[in-house]
């Protein structure tokens, strides 16, 4: 069997779940259908999609109307890619940047043939190509296929275009659920090309690029012929929680593996499958008659739909997968961590009034236009009365000759050396101020992520470590060691680390864990609220250590949603509504750290989220997102009393429910929160999670069956000056 005949038979199964899947959804998108037909688009998403939406948009033309006149950087723009040139007419400048990462997947033949085309790819890294499954199911079918770039009409007729060959040694990952394969390819083309000059398309996490209504653009090589861009009929009409999308359209079957893009060319999924018109279980030709398989091609069916696999999804997958080689590990988590919205990019870079220099002369003459851009950014672009506006629009390479790239977070990439938490951290030669790790109660043990030996899998950190509630995704207590000694802190500024980066473990599945696009993206008022605070945790004996503490606190493993007026400890600095509050989260801990026992700068930590089968939830186009209320934080620290240096436990459970209740998730309104001093009992009572007798036996609140309110962080009963 030919690499093309496998193909269209694998191509057939994945057509026929399409089908399923399209089937079961019709009623709600046939809802959506109606709502967009009534309304317009966006009637049938959700008001955060919408205005998600729009806030990416703006962020976009406040990007070209930057570029216009010469004020993007460099370094941003090139990550923006054909965003930015975008224009209502297609075929576009825009249409041709995105096309030309894509590539026809090509059977390569001896010397002095012609390459069959069998389906189409797209580079996504500098090293990666993304197609199907259903074209590259196993490593030994890559052999002898390459990708064919530019294989496309001009006005001298076909282009041959150039081929790379494809290198699965280099790295290879399919997975046949979400039908994707990530596969290497070559450096350099036969004839000396340098893969690098076709760019790439950035696998972009974020959501919503697209709303119900609006067109989905397939650039494709249909049946291994020259490259086409299916531009019309081609509207979203669903978006499924299980990680699919779908399209309607009229015009060329979709191509395997070919990108599928918003209407300004932002990439919103792979596209993997066709679906057919079905009457009473028959397949439909184009006509109106039923389909003969034995006499009919393909071409044939009257083909009214396409299923795409969702980028949030294929990320969200990646995010959590190991390869035993460190190279290939590499360039995964190099693919992943380019996940970032280039929108958040744009937004730090209009948060302050640019002046774009304009040359003298300009200025000299300036008694014509005068042209504003108004918004977080104040564009002042003066034109003399003879200029054209197209004149005015020329990059200033006083501004382009400029890039300024922003730092980024280094993580350590050896996961296998991290030492995790240190029960005797306090004093190691003393038993007695032994912190053990907390441990899930026998009622709550099922809900733990276990790992391949089938017991609980513990997650080591550096200096900190954690176990993971997989129903909830998210962290079921944690553990950390913290010295509070200034000699190991950094005297570097916290943006001297780099720009706050959140990632995934990529030691457990990113189905695991909740990460940006899911929750914390459109839910406007939920920080990612560090469980292991990043000033507890960095510091060490080098700058390195400390650079690796303080970036492991960024793993999406230990982010919960809080909402940002109790995560920050001083929120008003961020917003002004926030004025006069004090986040009880962050304070609380700088309390505490000012009252550690003379010559102590230790602490052990152990914290998390209080997950109760109560707790509210959100849906964000991902399913339902249960979030926490309240969280506990246990805190063992060594004290002079009477005399006697002894361990003292401080249990504390700290409530978000009323700032939810009055704030909201995405509204924001004034509001108060709860804080209160807890036995350790209470918090097992809360959460199942379970400690050590010994603390419990130094718990300042030992035996107390109820919460102790407190409005002042020094009337915690155990604290210097306290009750």
């Amino acid at each position: 069997m030919s690499k093309l005949d496998r193909i269209r038979e694998a191509r057939q199964a994945v057509q026929e779940a399409a089908l399923r899947r399209w089937i079961e959804r019709s009623p709600e998108r046939q809802k959506n259908l109606r709502e967009v037909a009534e309304r317009g688009i966006g009637a049938a998403d959700s008001p955060m999609r919408n205005e998600r939406y729009q806030t990416r948009e703006a962020m976009f033309q406040k990007a070209r109307d930057l570029r216009r006149i010469g004020a993007l950087p460099l370094g941003l723009e090139r990550r923006m890619g054909p965003t930015l040139d975008w224009t209502p007419f297609a075929p576009s400048d825009g249409a041709r940047a995105a096309g030309r990462p894509v590539a026809r997947v090509v059977e390569l033949g001896g010397r002095g043939t012609q390459p069959v085309g069998i389906a189409t790819c797209f580079l996504v890294s500098p090293d990666l190509i993304l197609t199907n499954h259903h074209v590259f199911p196993t490593k030994a079918d890559t052999v002898g296929t390459g990708a064919n770039f530019l294989y496309e009409e001009s006005d001298r007729g076909i282009e041959t275009g150039v081929v790379f060959e494809i290198d699965a040694e280099a790295f290879f990952y399919s997975n046949e659920a979400l039908d994707f394969a990530l596969v290497g390819v070559k450096p350099r083309s036969e004839d000396g090309r340098a893969i690098a000059e076709f760019r790439y398309v950035p696998l972009i996490e974020a959501t919503p690029k697209i709303l119900i209504g609006q067109a989905v653009n397939i650039i494709q090589y249909p049946e291994g012929g020259p490259k086409r861009y299916a531009i019309t009929q081609n509207r979203l009409v669903d978006l499924l929680d299980d990680g699919f999308l779908h399209y309607d359209t009229d015009t060329l079957e979709g191509s395997s593996g070919s990108p599928a893009y918003s209407h300004n060319w932002q990439l919103v999924g792979l596209h993997h499958a066709a679906i057919p018109e079905i009457v009473d279980g028959k397949i439909i030709a184009e006509g109106g008659v039923v389909w003969d398989k034995e006499t009919m091609s393909e071409e044939k069916i009257h083909w009214i739909a396409n299923e795409g696999i969702r980028v949030s999804a294929l990320i969200r997958h990646l995010s959590g997968v190991t390869m035993a080689d460190a190279t290939k590990q590499g360039l995964l988590n190099k693919l992943v961590q380019n996940s970032a919205d280039p929108a958040d990019a744009i937004a730090k870079e209009v948060t302050q009034p640019l002046i774009a220099p304009v040359p003298s002369s300009a200025i000299a003459a300036s008694s014509g236009h005068n042209f504003n851009f108004s918004g977080p950014v104040t564009l002042n672009v003066y034109a003399a009365a003879s200029q054209s506006v197209a004149a005015v629009a020329r990059p200033v390479e006083s501004v382009i000759d400029v890039e300024a790239p922003e730092k980024v977070m280094r993580f350590d990439p050896d996961y296998k050396k991290r030492e995790g938490y240190d029960p005797e951290f306090l004093d190691p030669k003393d038993p007695k101020f032994r912190v053990p790790v907390p441990r899930a109660s026998e009622a709550r043990l099922s809900e733990i992520l276990k790992g391949k030996n089938g017991k609980p899998l513990t997650l080591k950190y550096h200096h900190f470590e954690l176990q993971m509630n997989e129903a909830r995704r998210l962290q079921m207590w944690s553990a950390v060691n913290v010295d509070y000694d200034s000699d190991l802190k950094s005297s570097r500024d916290r943006k001297e680390f780099g720009t706050d980066k959140w990632i995934p473990d990529p030691r457990i599945a990113g189905e695991a864990q909740i990460m940006d696009a899911e929750f914390y993206k459109p839910a406007g008022n939920i920080d990612r609220g560090h469980i292991v605070r990043r000033e507890d945790n960095a510091w060490g004996g080098t700058e390195r250590e400390i650079e690796f503490a303080n970036s492991d606190t960024f793993h999406w493993t230990n982010c919960t949603p809080q909402h940002e007026a109790f995560n920050q400890s001083a929120p008003g600095r961020n917003d002004p509504t926030y004025i006069g509050m004090k986040g009880l989260w962050g304070d609380f801990e700088n309390h505490v750290q000012a009252n550690l026992a003379d010559g102590d700068t230790r602490a052990c930590i152990l914290a998390g989220p209080v997950l109760s089968a109560k707790d509210p939830s959100h849906d964000f186009g991902y399913g339902d997102i249960q979030y926490p209320l309240q969280f506990w934080k246990v805190i063992a620290v060594p004290k002079a009393q009477d005399g006697t240096r002894r361990l003292t436990v401080f249990g504390f459970l700290l409530s978000q429910r009323d700032v939810v209740k009055k704030f909201g998730i995405e509204v924001f309104r004034p509001g108060r929160f709860k804080k209160y001093q807890v036995s350790l009992q209470r918090i097992t009572e809360l959460t199942g999670v379970e400690f050590d007798n010994q603390l419990h036996r130094q718990d300042v609140l030992r035996g107390a069956a109820d919460e102790v309110a407190f409005e002042k962080v020094g009337e915690v009963k155990g604290i210097r000056g306290g009750r």
